[in-house]
């Protein structure tokens, strides 16, 4: 029988597996040529499969044995909840900027942008602004509520974060070309101003 960090753990994994295998090519391709028309109800799809998955995980974290790491202090808690603020607010301006974007939505509105290299705002500073505020979000509430479940989530969440990054990345290489790449020697990553 699995112990529950081991649950967490797996359905992370599974979770992230399932949210990347998705976004691959490998699925992609075959996708529209069956789909055809239909396609474009893809990435809406992978949404609500994304969430549904996301669910299922937050069910086995918050169902996690809970053990406390170390009793945080009030400036802690300060400093700390300032950050989870701060990591919910570049969240949440970045969702509600990509919204049409990320959520696959626009294909029941009847809209469609063309993707766009975005270099200004806070693309100035990191080149994933929502990684950044989602890494900024999960540590700074672990170190708010220094539980083992959290950590755990914490550093599957960071994984899968630069893995996926590592991927995009790659990506937007061949998408943007040499404008991408000198974009990447200019502006951090993940963290603002750690190239």
């Amino acid at each position: 029988m699995l112990n529950s960090y081991s649950q967490l753990f797996i359905a992370w994994l599974l979770f992230g597996l399932i949210h990347s295998f998705l976004a691959t090519d490998l699925i992609k391709e075959p996708a529209k040529k069956i789909l055809k028309q239909g396609y474009k109800y893809y990435r809406l799809t992978y949404s609500i499969l994304a969430t549904l998955t996301l669910l299922v995980v937050l069910y086995y974290h918050f169902n996690c044995a809970k053990v406390i790491l170390w009793q945080p202090s009030i400036i802690q808690k300060i400093i700390t909840g300032t950050l989870v603020i701060a990591g919910l607010v570049i969240m949440l301006l970045c969702i509600k900027k990509y919204f049409l974007d990320l959520s696959g939505i626009d294909a029941i509105l009847g809209t469609k942008r063309e993707p766009v290299l975005q270099l200004d705002g806070m693309h100035a500073y990191v080149r994933h602004p929502l990684y950044f505020g989602t890494l900024l979000f999960v540590w700074a509430l672990f170190l708010y509520y220094p539980y083992s479940n959290n950590g755990l989530s914490c550093i599957c969440i960071t994984l899968y974060t630069v893995i996926g990054a590592w991927f995009e990345e790659k990506k937007l290489v061949i998408e943007y070309g040499n404008v991408y790449q000198e974009y990447q020697k200019r502006v951090a990553s993940l963290v603002p101003f750690i190239i």
